[in-house]
């Protein structure tokens, strides 16, 4: 099969690009397919056109032939072109958001520079009573800076807890932002934070010197809209003790399969696409509420606990989420449209 990626703007900084366009590029090459990227639709030589995220214009400007299958990547779910035969996106959260199209491919945000990292290994070199483990721990964040404010307030108070405990440090990755988080906004009250701005040469070693994932992303509207547990009523099935999440329709899990691929473990919220990678590890590590995430955090104190919880990831990850799977399952959807 030949495949034409239309790209309008090639930056390997941004996911969407490098995941989708540059890596799945090499994938399908790999497997015997023809693959070109051009950032002008003139240049469009297959019969399998795939627009990238940062090319709608282009998408509405091409003159579709009748023969050609066209997808888009993931872009915004109120979007619709009926040259569009298909999308493609990283989760099924965001497949269920593009109820415009009858065939949407989920293919997961899987970055291939990291399949083969060397893992961290989680050992214990001065004992603690407490723990039974180091003196310290480490937690870590990494990706866009909007969601360091999905720390307030159950991660944020959880994490101060937790210094009561043990020593904490936490590392943050992102983009330069010029924003200043404040602990009103998430930010956990005397702790020892490392602020790094993302950098390919850098980023693995930031991770490695972790021992704990954090990925925050949904909001709890009880803390945006007071009241609302008020909205009652038994005989509907509504109870004061219900969820009341927020979360994009733009989710995906891919900021922890990173941590996966590191070998560190990952404290999930309840993002639903994270669901489908712990039913797939057998570890059922997630938080919501303070308690919840105090809990888990001082489980994965235990440095032969995180030995265990990385080992039975990284080869949940390896088996499940192999690019070539879904390169090929790609290829077999497109066939089928």
């Amino acid at each position: 099969m030949k495949i034409s990626f239309v790209e309008k703007v090639i930056n390997d900084k941004t996911g969407s690009y490098r995941i989708w366009v540059k890596d799945l590029s090499k994938t399908l090459i790999e497997l015997g397919h023809t693959v070109e990227i051009v950032q002008d639709i003139s240049d469009i030589d297959s019969k399998v056109v795939i627009f990238g995220k940062s090319s709608r214009d282009l998408l509405l400007a091409y003159n579709k032939p009748i023969d050609t299958k066209v997808a888009a990547i993931n872009f915004p779910c109120n979007f619709y072109d009926k040259k569009v035969d298909f999308m493609i996106v990283g989760s099924h959260e965001e497949r269920v958001s593009m109820s415009n199209y009858e065939h949407v491919f989920v293919h997961p945000l899987i970055e291939r520079k990291f399949l083969h990292i060397q893992k961290k290994c989680h050992n214990s070199l001065s004992k603690l009573p407490l723990t039974g483990d180091l003196d310290k721990i480490v937690l870590c964040y990494h990706g866009n800076y909007p969601h360091l404010f999905k720390f307030a307030p159950h991660l944020k108070l959880a994490i101060e807890d937790l210094s009561q405990l043990i020593n904490v440090e936490l590392n943050i990755i992102t983009g330069p932002t010029g924003f200043k988080w404040e602990s009103e906004t998430g930010k956990p009250d005397n702790i020892k934070i490392n602020y790094y701005e993302y950098d390919d040469s850098t980023f693995s070693k930031i991770l490695l010197s972790s021992d704990i994932g954090l990925v925050p992303n949904v909001s709890d509207l009880k803390y945006v809209f007071n009241g609302i547990e008020n909205n009652t009523s038994v005989d509907c099935g509504l109870y004061d003790t219900d969820y009341f999440l927020r979360f994009k329709n733009k989710t995906n899990s891919g900021r922890a399969y990173v941590f996966y691929q590191h070998g560190i473990p990952v404290i999930h919220d309840l993002s639903p696409s994270n669901f489908e990678f712990m039913a797939r590890s057998g570890h059922f590590i997630c938080a919501h509420d303070r308690n919840s995430w105090l809990r888990e955090l001082k489980k994965l104190l235990c440095h032969a606990y995180r030995q265990e919880v990385s080992d039975d990831n990284g080869k949940a990850f390896e088996h499940y989420y192999n690019p070539s799977i879904f390169a090929k399952s790609l290829v077999e959807f497109i066939k089928l449209i």
